[in-house]
């Protein structure tokens, strides 16, 4: 008997240590609960978001974490990678690539509109069932004003001549979901349906391209340095680039895509917490933060774009749009095709 008492002890001894050291330690879930994980592109990061994020976790006790993607077609790639035991709770994306997101099974929660009391002030057009707009920009011309004739661009076509020769960075056709192949191709007489005509106008441009890039940064980095006079890009590489002292200036001519980038919530455990996080993004605190301080449109109703932002939109009739689903279904073979015939 005695035997059995001390037996008793030690158990009772042990189950008192063991619930000690959960309760301070806490179960997994406890211990993530407050924090969530970003998977977003670096010069969004460093350009805005950081700022904006630290702001929330004073306001709500949510950290952010985050990881980089170079691209948001690299991003997916990675979500995909680890579908089913994801470590990202919300994602940036450019809404193209969200809406193939969308297509792979148990990928994406559903947007809780309900719990997103900015959700009705958003403009039309900016969300999906499983995407938020976080913004809008004009895909363009960004250049160095000391370094094209007169100091100024006016249209696409004016890149084809030969006083460009070898100034140019253009995307690869991932990079802004082909709207540089999409603008060629417009330009050429052609269409969604057809894009051979543009395939054949950027072989034309060939001798004017120092490079084709296929994320941002590398070339952000050389039209800073001058390698490159003329970068077809978004309106944030304005911003990027004057932090750096660099004078750039931007034109959106006809044919002028305009794009949404934003966020996505992925199915972690976390979308009560993600929720949150997008619900903030589509505040007008902070798109009026985004407008002003990155350079980009705001997509809820109750802001106006910054007076910088609003003189890089597109005249009236000169902008255009194309169906995402009929752009990610092609997509593939319209880069093999530019792989090809143009980039080769």
């Amino acid at each position: 008997m005695r035997a059995y008492r001390q037996w008793g002890r030690g158990v009772l001894a042990v189950v008192v240590i063991l619930t000690g050291l959960a309760a301070v330690m806490g179960s997994p879930g406890q211990a993530q609960e407050r924090r969530i994980t970003l998977l977003i592109w670096a010069s969004t990061w460093n350009g805005v978001m950081k700022q904006l994020a630290e702001q929330f976790t004073k306001e709500t006790g949510i950290a952010v974490d985050i990881e980089i993607e170079a691209s948001s077609m690299e991003g997916l790639a990675k979500l995909q990678a680890m579908r089913g035991h994801p470590t990202v709770d919300v994602w940036f994306t450019a809404a193209g690539v969200a809406q193939l997101a969308s297509t792979t099974p148990g990928l994406l929660a559903p947007m809780p509109v309900a719990e997103l009391s900015n959700w009705g002030d958003v403009i039309p057009g900016a969300t999906t069932p499983t995407f938020a707009a976080a913004y809008y920009f004009p895909f363009g011309i960004v250049y160095r004003p000391d370094l094209v004739p007169n100091g100024k661009i006016t249209s696409w076509e004016e890149l084809w001549g030969p006083a460009f020769a070898n100034k140019l960075a253009l995307p690869t056709p991932p990079v802004f979901q082909g709207r540089m192949l999409l603008v060629a191709t417009l330009l050429a007489g052609g269409n969604i349906n057809n894009i051979e005509p543009g395939l054949a106008k950027l072989q034309q441009l060939k001798k004017n391209v120092a490079f084709w890039f296929s994320s941002d940064p590398q070339a952000r980095k050389a039209l800073a340095q001058g390698d490159v006079a003329v970068m077809a890009t978004s309106s944030s590489t304005i911003k990027t680039l004057a932090d750096q002292g660099v004078r750039v200036e931007m034109v959106s001519p006809k044919p002028a895509p305009i794009l949404f980038e934003g966020v996505t919530i992925l199915k972690t455990g976390k979308e009560a917490l993600a929720a949150q996080f997008v619900n903030y993004v589509l505040s007008p605190q902070w798109q009026t933060v985004i407008t002003q301080v990155w350079n980009m449109g705001p997509i809820n109703k109750k802001v106006v774009p910054a007076g910088k932002f609003a003189s890089l939109l597109p005249k009236a009739g000169d902008q255009v749009t194309f169906d995402d689903a009929i752009v990610n279904a092609r997509l593939g073979q319209w880069t093999d095709l530019f792989n090809a015939n143009v980039a080769k």
